[in-house]
This record gives structure tokens, C-alpha cells and sequence, in this order.
């Protein structure tokens, strides 16, 4: 309570939903996010920056390697945080965001769906159920299907 009180002194708006919301002052279109951090996680505008940036590299690297291969069953999309993958008769993978709850999500069709968190000491996605990484996984599902070892980068931006 006594944290609220300052904040109120300091006329800093404090947003106890872990989610971006929008209003409207003067006619202008104002977006606030959270500054509080809760148990040593990224805050709202930590985590929108390395999620777009973990989300951008996937989808070069998945675009490149598609090129590579060339087949016409095989497409991808990104849009609004959300990457879909569709592989043919391979199955399709969905990656996206999940702002409330500051991870990400991967759908695939050889390991399931997984729940990622960022991890500010490893600076990588890590699993919330294992001990394993989104980029881990993906590098580890795509070598077995392209019979060579495929590589996910990290963005230098994290």
C-alpha cells in the first residue's frame, strides 16, 4: 500500500493488469504499460521489445529456409505477434505472444504445445514444464526434418 501512496505522490500511473490497455486523452491515442516488475521479470516494454525481436529473427530464419527448400506446400505467415508455419504434409507450427502472461507460445506438430518465459540470466526463452528452450527445440525438431543442423539465433538486441 505504502509503494501505491508514492506513486500517487509522484503522479506516475500505476497498472496492477499485467496487460497494455489504451485511452483516449485530449484526442490522442496514449498506450501505458506496466514499470513494476514482479519477481525479477521483464517489464510490459521489456518484454514487447524481446518477444518482437526473438519473433523477428524466427520468422528471417524460417523465410530463409523455406527459400532454400522450395517447395509450394510449404508457407509461412507473421502477423500481430504470431507466427504460422505450415509444412504440408509435415504439420503446420504456431508461434506467438502471450502479453498477460509475458511469454511465448509454440504450437508443433512433433512436440505439442510449450509455454516460454524469458529468463533474464540465460537470456533465452526457457520452458515453463522443462528444461528446454524455444530455440533448443526448434533447431532440434527442423535438423531432424531437413537432415541437417539448423540454427536459430538469438538477436543481439537482447
Amino acid at each position: 500500500m505504502q509503494s501505491l501512496r508514492a506513486a500517487f505522490r509522484r503522479r506516475t500511473p500505476i497498472f496492477l493488469k499485467p496487460y497494455e490497455f489504451s485511452t483516449n486523452v485530449f484526442g490522442l491515442r496514449c498506450r501505458y504499460y506496466s514499470q513494476v516488475r514482479h519477481n525479477g521479470a521483464l517489464t510490459d516494454l521489456e518484454y514487447h521489445r524481446v518477444a518482437d525481436d526473438t519473433l523477428d529473427v524466427l520468422n528471417d530464419t524460417f523465410e530463409d529456409l523455406l527459400e532454400e527448400v522450395g517447395k509450394k506446400d510449404y508457407d509461412i505467415q507473421y502477423a500481430n505477434g504470431v507466427i504460422t508455419l505450415m509444412l504440408g504434409e509435415k504439420g503446420t507450427y504456431v508461434i506467438n505472444k502471450q502479453p498477460p502472461a509475458h511469454q511465448i507460445w509454440l504450437s508443433s506438430p512433433v512436440s505439442g504445445p510449450k509455454h516460454y518465459e524469458y529468463s533474464l540470466k540465460s537470456k533465452t526463452w526457457c520452458s515453463t514444464r522443462d528444461e528446454g528452450t524455444l530455440l533448443g527445440i526448434l533447431s532440434s525438431e527442423f535438423s531432424k526434418w531437413f537432415s541437417r543442423p539448423i540454427e536459430f539465433k538469438k538477436s543481439e538486441d537482447f
